[in-house]
């Protein structure tokens, strides 16, 4: 037990002494994501805007819907999808594009994926204030409760873009079929999660309710939802399913490490 809790101080040290590194490699990603781009990281706050616009006019009509709420509850599911699904699908090159750091430095291959886990929360804040914008005019109220939870929702959200980084970025390394495959998987998900589809098209059928309340990301997110488009706060089994899934994926990402960590350098 001593040794453990003496690896845990010395890798979080190491981090820390990286910090200014990790800082530096974070500016750089935000930089290139928007390189040559007239209006540049403002990109990461109207694409979802016009995503949702298109969206919210199709299904609105399809599952007549009232567009003033329905835009909304697309767009939160935006946003919550990008962070999810982008930790899986580009945090798989987490460490793959930073071989010549990793074959040049002594850095933990995990200072890598947190750097993409902090890419990915930065990005999602900045994307959050589409949202914000939409309220401001729509549901003035929603502010005041989204203020509230706000933050443990994104420490939420980082760890699960961490840990999920961390998987990806680990089997990509190993195995080049990820990238392919990766997207497939995330597109099934989905579709069978609330993302855009409102809790009401799952109550018609028994299984796909039972999946409903189960699915994690029904409960992720919940803790954006609830409070900003709802005015109420993320309840405790909300908060109990999301904290059990990071949970889950953080012991995923710590046995994927311990199996290819080893073996990483000889795959890149």
């Amino acid at each position: 037990m001593s040794k453990l809790s003496d690896s845990i101080t010395t890798y979080w040290q190491k981090i820390y002494e990286l910090r200014y590194f990790l800082l530096h490699l974070v500016k750089l990603d935000l930089r290139n994501k928007f390189r040559r781009s007239k209006l540049g990281i403002l990109w990461t706050f109207l694409s979802p805007l016009f995503l949702t616009l298109i969206m919210s006019v199709i299904f609105s009509v399809a599952f007549k819907s009232d567009i003033v709420t329905y835009a909304p509850y697309i767009l939160s599911g935006i946003l919550f999808w990008d962070v999810f699904a982008g930790s899986f699908q580009a945090g798989g090159y987490a460490i793959i594009s930073n071989q010549y750091y990793i074959r040049q430095c002594n850095h933990p291959y995990s200072f890598y994926t947190l750097k993409n886990a902090l890419v990915s929360v930065v990005t999602f804040l900045i994307a959050l204030l589409s949202l914000v914008a939409w309220l401001i005019f729509v549901n003035p109220m929603g502010l005041l409760y989204g203020i509230l939870f706000i933050i443990p929702a994104t420490i939420i959200y980082f760890f699960m873009s961490w840990a999920a980084t961390t998987i990806a970025a680990y089997v990509c390394a190993k195995y080049r079929d990820y990238p392919m495959m990766a997207p497939l998987i995330l597109q099934t998900f989905w579709y069978v999660s609330p993302v855009f589809l409102q809790e009401s098209l799952f109550q018609n059928n028994q299984i796909l309710f039972t999946w409903f309340n189960a699915n994690p990301i029904t409960h992720l997110l919940n803790l954006i939802r609830k409070p900003f488009l709802n005015n109420v706060a993320p309840s405790c089994n909300d908060f109990l399913i999301s904290l059990l899934f990071v949970a889950v994926l953080g012991l995923l990402s710590w046995y994927t490490s311990k199996k290819i960590g080893k073996e990483v350098i000889f795959y890149l």
